[in-house]
């Protein structure tokens, strides 16, 4: 397995911890994360790039910052991509990923599965 889709699947295998949330496979390999009726973003295990959709506001600041680049979904679309090549960029996505999260749940707090004691 390449390095980037083990890389995917660590962060896969995070995210179907978050209370919540469901992994669904498609045939061609790829993940859709969501919480209830909402997806929260794609994971492609063989592109090694998750890819979330966002409020156009926050669409700016994250690239701005350099925290994502736009996503290949549409030329109109707000969605942004972050590809995935070592450690850092699991971090990076999961944080992407938890903003989403706290942005459908309505919550301010970021999410973590690690024991807060």
């Amino acid at each position: 397995m390449p390095h980037s889709e083990a890389l995917i699947d660590e962060i896969a295998n995070e995210l179907a911890t978050w209370p919540g949330i469901h992994i669904e496979r498609s045939a061609e390999g790829a993940a859709r994360v969501r919480y209830e009726h909402s997806t929260l973003g794609l994971l492609y295990p063989d592109r090694g790039v998750a890819e979330l959709p966002v409020l156009d506001a926050e669409h700016d600041e994250l690239i701005e910052e350099g925290d994502a680049e736009p996503a290949e979904l549409t030329p109109d679309s707000s969605g942004v991509s972050h590809d995935v090549h070592g450690p850092a960029d699991v971090t990076a996505v999961l944080e992407l990923f938890d903003r989403r999260y706290r942005d459908v749940r309505g919550e301010d707090e970021p999410y973590s599965s690690e024991d807060p004691a």
